[in-house]
């Protein structure tokens, strides 16, 4: 782990600063953190295991199912582009449009997966990533480990954890932008993850949220109907009901040829 990490973070069970059993400036990468409460987690790779309190059953069976696919995952998201008419990856590289056009910006992937998102950063601002501090959180430690090795291999720095987004291990007020890209269809908590993601944000922060949901003109044709018969996460709507009522200046549009959802709202 490195200082930055470490000073980003928060104990997930007091809420207390963390401080690493060891050096960090020997660059230890497995070990311990403790919290001024004495609330000990794990590090393994660099990794900070920060999760409490422990998971439901529903989120759990979407977790193992996630660890089941990582490996594979990127290229099992490639069906999307001939079945829905679209470039995934063109279409994460839209998330250019919400960068400060200059000066430092720190930046969470909260349901990180395998790095997508911050590899299509990378691809819009190769000449500008020293001004970036990415940070990326993921329950799923199979997830984490091909985005770990993924940024490792483009010598990318992003600083991993793995937590919930129910609790998330992080600062308040911390960050720029809190992007969450797939996922929130099937928490288990909603509002209170959408809360989360507001918490960690600045005053001004932007929020974003994406997830599988055709738009109400897509649902209406034959092409739409076929796609939420085949996987009815498509059908799922916006759930702007569960916005914080903090939240400001909320919008919602559809991507990815109307058949993803897009909420963007500010602190």
């Amino acid at each position: 782990m490195n200082e930055p990490h470490l000073a980003a973070l928060k104990c997930p069970r007091c809420g207390k600063k963390l401080r690493f059993n060891g050096s960090l400036e020997s660059d230890e990468k497995n070990g311990e953190i403790v919290c001024e409460k004495g609330h000990i987690w794990t590090v393994a790779n660099g990794i900070p295991s920060l999760v409490h309190p422990p998971i439901t059953e529903k989120d759990a069976k979407w977790i193992a199912d996630y660890d089941k696919m990582a490996e594979n995952y990127d290229e099992l998201v490639l069906q999307y582009n001939d079945w829905l008419g679209i470039d995934l990856m063109k279409e994460r590289e839209n998330f250019h449009l919400f960068i400060p056009i200059e000066g430092p910006v720190r930046i969470i992937d909260v349901s990180i997966g395998t790095g997508a998102n911050f590899m299509a950063l990378y691809n819009q601002f190769k000449d500008q990533m020293g001004r970036f501090n990415l940070h990326g959180m993921d329950l799923s430690t199979g997830m984490l480990k091909v985005s770990n090795a993924k940024f490792t291999e483009n010598k990318v720095t992003v600083s991993l954890t793995h937590g919930s987004v129910f609790n998330i291990p992080y600062q308040k007020n911390f960050f720029d932008i809190v992007l969450h890209s797939g996922g929130i269809n099937t928490f288990s908590d909603i509002p209170g993850s959408l809360n989360e993601m507001l918490r960690i944000a600045k005053p001004g922060g932007l929020i974003i949220v994406v997830d599988e949901g055709l738009s109400p003109q897509k649902r209406e044709t034959e092409e739409g109907k076929a796609i939420m018969k085949a996987n009815a996460l498509f059908a799922v709507k916006p759930p702007l009901e569960h916005i914080p009522e903090k939240a400001k200046d909320v919008e919602v549009t559809y991507v990815m040829n109307e058949t993803f959802y897009q909420i963007v709202f500010k602190k």
